[in-house]
């Protein structure tokens, strides 16, 4: 116990003496997370994690600057590791890494990024849901020379973090193979956004996908309104291609501070495969998504979210959510999410998701899981 308090001060003198330093870029986070798992028929898992991260840039010089990141996580009391989201490494272990080790030069309206670093795209991104997110060692290029238009262009090799197969390792993110990634993002319509991705996973199941999806929101007086399409085609090296279907709902009643949601996804011809991090599926819930359900699966979604800030809670935000999964043989999963998050002050901010989840016909525990996050910004 005594080595992870100093470990945690230590980390937290690094963090302030490091933005003492001359035009670097230094900021982070510290974190604690407590969650547990009641599992029907079976006990209740405990698990709590501190840790965090430190992230610094230098002062660009020629438009060419240098960055890292350090990710800890440690237990503290309890140490189950059991659930579907894990705070710490293979074999239980606590640890740190380098998720973060890059060489980034910027040139017009352009940003070249090579080494470890944080990636967000559809099918390969941060999902930061635990202790450690995803991270990558990748070679990306974002484009804006284009009015309205952000391209992205990225060969990626390793990953590690939360949903990675060696959560504490850099691996290859496709078995023996790599991935490459074109996508297209266009803005140059009001309240609409267009987005079209491509990712190429040569020797994979999956070896392709593309992704297309459109958005739009819009208010008029005290009421808004958004709605959402989209479409995921997955080539597989043996057999058919599967099709992904969505589409979404919302509509707010901004005086109130309510929203009202729905979504909705289905799979043809094969299950869906949500890539490297959460996905992008409208219906996603916090432990079921779409592709639980295997072949032809659907999915529905519905939630309603409160911004208290308009009782006075300043910062306080609640939502509560379910989403019920078919299988093709027509059986059905659920889950209801409880959500709330607190921003205190511009540093410290508080999570909470409670999840009802009754998911054996998709091969998951009936269970009652709560996850409760705590940052301090820095």
């Amino acid at each position: 116990m005594k080595k992870k308090i100093i470990g945690l001060a230590l980390f937290t003198i690094v963090g302030v003496e490091a933005n003492n330093v001359n035009q670097t870029i230094v900021d982070g986070y510290i974190r604690g997370t407590y969650q547990s798992h009641d599992v029907k028929d079976d006990k209740v898992y405990k698990d709590d994690a501190i840790g965090g991260k430190l992230h610094f840039e230098t002062a660009s010089t020629d438009g060419v600057s240098l960055g890292a990141s350090f990710y800890g996580t440690s237990s503290v009391v309890n140490d189950d590791n059991h659930g579907l989201i894990s705070l710490r490494g293979e074999s239980h272990k606590s640890y740190g890494i380098l998720g973060e080790a890059y060489l980034k030069s910027k040139f017009g309206k352009n940003v070249l990024t090579i080494g470890r670093q944080e990636i967000e795209t559809p099918f390969a991104q941060v999902d930061d849901i635990g202790m450690i997110p995803n991270t990558f060692e990748a070679v990306t290029l974002i484009n804006n020379e284009m009015k309205d238009t952000t391209l992205f262009l990225g060969q990626i090799q390793k990953m590690a973090g939360v949903d990675a197969e060696v959560t504490d390792k850099f691996t290859k993110v496709n078995g023996s193979k790599n991935m490459q990634v074109l996508g297209l993002n266009y803005e140059g319509i009001d309240n609409l956004a267009l987005l079209g991705w491509y990712y190429r996973l040569s020797g994979a199941e999956v070896d392709k996908i593309t992704y297309l999806e459109a958005t739009y929101e819009k208010e008029f007086g005290a009421y808004g309104y958004g709605w959402g399409l989209q479409y995921s085609k997955q080539g597989h090296n043996v057999g058919k291609s599967t099709q992904i279907l969505g589409a979404t709902l919302s509509v707010s009643a901004i005086n109130m501070g309510l929203t009202f949601s729905t979504a909705y996804n289905e799979t043809k011809d094969g299950s869906a495969f949500s890539g490297f991090g959460g996905g992008p599926f409208f219906s996603n819930s916090e432990y079921l998504i779409l592709d639980n359900a295997g072949d032809d699966a659907k999915a529905k979604w519905m939630g309603v979210e409160l911004d208290a800030s308009v009782l006075g809670m300043d910062g306080l935000n609640i939502g509560i959510g379910k989403i019920t999964l078919e299988t093709e043989e027509n059986k059905k999963a659920t889950e209801v999410d409880f959500v709330a998050s607190y921003e205190i002050n511009k540093d410290i901010e508080m999570h909470m998701i409670y999840s009802d989840l009754k998911g054996a016909n998709v091969d998951e525990d009936d269970a009652k899981h709560l996850r409760i996050y705590a940052n301090y910004n820095f």
